[in-house]
């Protein structure tokens, strides 16, 4: 029988291939997809402002990115070329995507997570319900097509052509396993016949994310995967109990899988941006003779997004070799020694410390539009990107409770401009509140007035403040012993206060007789700006207002915390509305968390 190999080069994306992503999205939404639910660990990288879930993945020999990807989540399917870009971005060690090494371990993008979605998402390692299969041989027949044998077939020659390999290798052998799964009625498959109708696995069973799951220690097919109860489901992102069905007993053929690294150094990676390697060998390049084997279950390594390396130890020595001498010979790897117990914020403290010789600050500031934005934090590193073109910033406070966490929209925004928000929590853990929205309604949009000249602005200002305005009002007063007519624009604030604002309409003596009848006068330069005309007309009437008011991007202390200076003017007005006025764009995510805090913008435009 004649196959064709796929081209790995070739784009096709079937719908069936994205099976993960419905699996995910299940196990998110707290619904089983196929029957009884065990709990796996993915981890969270920060991509851009958003929390990314991941899954770690180790290349084996013949993958290639596309085939890694067909069965991985939700943001392949929705935008591959996000994916890719994620993908590029949280695994800087792929130089070239389509030469993969079998041995590397890569982490695969599988969803986008708002902060606080998952309970432990801060730490960097979530544990969350991953659906298994009840029922291995109906999910398997799923995955096979029916096949008339033909003259001169056999089972051995059909499995290593549909599977390739050998007799009696892995491959073959599991190819083989397959085939009596879905071909119950064949008792010796050594005996097939001509125009007898059968059932062949695909080879494209292996790119699901249960494949592994079907095979015991042993290599054989598991008849049942284990009833494990479920205690927790996630209901948009919060725990709930599920009723505990009567756990079946583990076949104790059936692999459990060892837990993943969880704990303070892998909040600590996390929270500085790379990702916690503590789990099998690392080898260090020598100049000459066999690489430096490090055992990174004795000796974690942390490797940070510009590739450099830390190794974390308790000891004065790492694989019996002195530190300073570690040190001297890998110029892009650090040593930090830590305590036993240490906490994340004593790693993470402990790793910027051995990159004091490089840039570190607690400061940074830029305008942008009408905002000029200041961020200080306990601690920011600042380090070279990816592509080493422009430098990131990855800013670390610790803070005390999930309240005080930086606003989603000011962790987005600032993330466009290179530079990275890690809250790092500390104390007793406390629900994280519900994320604060970053969209919207139409009635929350910014609004817009008429500044292109004083008489339209006036006029628009007043009728957004709910002011009455008569432009060209008639007033009489008297001068030199007649009584004078003349026209000026009335304001009433509604608070038994009112003035003319006059617009180079009246001139010497006059403006002294209609204050001397007890009429206040505003006079306004042809060359006063907009933002002053208005602070003008409240200072009239005598109403109080901030002029370039400050916002903090956390519920939390100044002293390191974002600060957002708008060039406006904030209104408290009687009708519990707060307006904030400004001539200067805001960029849309400030703007997004403006308005969270019921805030409504009115821009002031300036060309008719």
């Amino acid at each position: 029988m004649v196959t064709r190999k796929r081209n790995p080069r070739v784009l096709r994306f079937p719908r069936r291939v994205f099976s993960a992503t419905a699996v995910l999205i299940a196990l998110l939404a707290g619904t089983s997809a196929f029957g009884a639910m065990l709990y796996k660990d993915y981890v969270v990288r920060y991509d851009r402002g958003w929390d990314i879930l991941c899954d770690p993945y180790e290349v084996r020999q013949g993958d290639w990115v596309l085939k890694i990807f067909r069965q991985k989540g939700e943001i392949a399917h929705e935008d591959f070329r996000d994916f890719l870009g994620i993908f590029q971005r949280l695994n800087p060690h792929v130089k070239d995507i389509d030469r993969l090494r079998p041995g590397q371990v890569v982490d695969i993008p599988l969803k986008k997570l708002v902060q606080g979605h998952l309970p432990g998402q801060s730490s960097g390692v979530v544990t969350i319900p991953f659906v298994m299969i009840t029922n291995p041989r109906e999910m398997i027949k799923k995955q096979s097509r029916a096949y008339t044998v033909q003259r001169g077939d056999t089972v051995s020659r059909l499995i290593a052509s549909q599977f390739g390999g050998r007799f009696g290798n892995r491959t073959y052998n599991e190819g083989l396993k397959l085939f009596k799964a879905v071909n119950p009625k064949i008792k010796d498959v050594n005996k097939i016949f001509v125009g007898q109708k059968i059932y062949m696995p695909d080879p494209s069973v292996r790119e699901q994310s249960w494949y592994e799951s079907l095979f015991d220690k042993a290599g054989n097919l598991v008849e049942k995967v284990a009833q494990t109860a479920a205690t927790e489901t996630m209901q948009e992102g919060r725990p709930s109990a599920l009723p505990s069905p009567a756990p079946a007993p583990m076949p104790p053929s059936t692999p459990v899988a060892p837990p993943k690294t969880t704990g303070p150094a892998a909040e600590a990676a996390s929270i500085i941006g790379g990702r916690l390697m503590a789990k099998g060998t690392y080898y260090l390049p020598m100049k000459q003779g066999n690489p430096f084997e490090l055992d990174l279950s004795r000796f974690p390594v942390i490797e940070l997004q510009n590739r450099k390396k830390v190794i974390l130890t308790t000891q004065d020595r790492v694989m019996n070799v002195d530190l300073p001498l570690i040190q001297s010979y890998w110029t892009d790897v650090k040593i930090v020694k830590i305590g036993e117990e240490a906490s994340a914020q004593a790693i993470v403290e402990a790793v910027l410390s051995a990159f004091a010789g490089e840039k570190i600050t607690d400061r940074l500031a830029f305008d942008d539009g009408g905002v000029s934005v200041i961020v200080t934090a306990k601690w920011i590193h600042s380090a070279p990107s990816a592509n080493g073109q422009v430098p990131r910033h990855t800013c670390i406070t610790p803070i005390t409770s999930a309240n005080q966490q930086t606003h989603a929209a000011i962790r987005r925004y600032l993330d466009q401009n290179d530079i990275v928000i890690k809250d790092l929590l500390t104390g007793t853990p406390v629900p994280a509140p519900a994320p604060m929205a970053t969209e919207t309604d139409g009635a929350a949009e910014t609004g817009r007035i008429d500044g292109s000249n004083q008489k339209t602005l006036i006029e628009a200002f007043a009728r957004r403040m709910g002011f009455y305005y008569s432009p060209n009002t008639s007033i009489s007063f008297p001068y030199a012993g007649i009584q004078v007519q003349a026209l000026s624009n009335l304001l009433s604030f509604g608070n038994g206060r009112e003035i003319l604002v006059d617009l180079g309409d009246l001139y010497g003596e006059a403006i002294t007789a209609i204050r001397d009848i007890g009429l206040d006068i505003l006079q306004l330069q042809a060359d006063t700006p907009p933002i002053t005309v208005i602070a003008q007309l409240l200072d009239a009437a005598g109403m109080s207002y901030t002029r370039e008011p400050v916002f903090y991007g956390a519920d939390r202390p100044a002293e390191f915390n974002t600060a957002l200076t708008v060039q406006g003017i904030l209104v408290p007005t009687g009708r519990g509305e707060n307006l904030l006025f400004t001539e200067a764009g805001i960029p849309e995510l400030i703007g997004d968390f403006i308005r969270s805090q019921e805030i409504r913008i009115i821009e002031i435009t300036t060309h008719p």
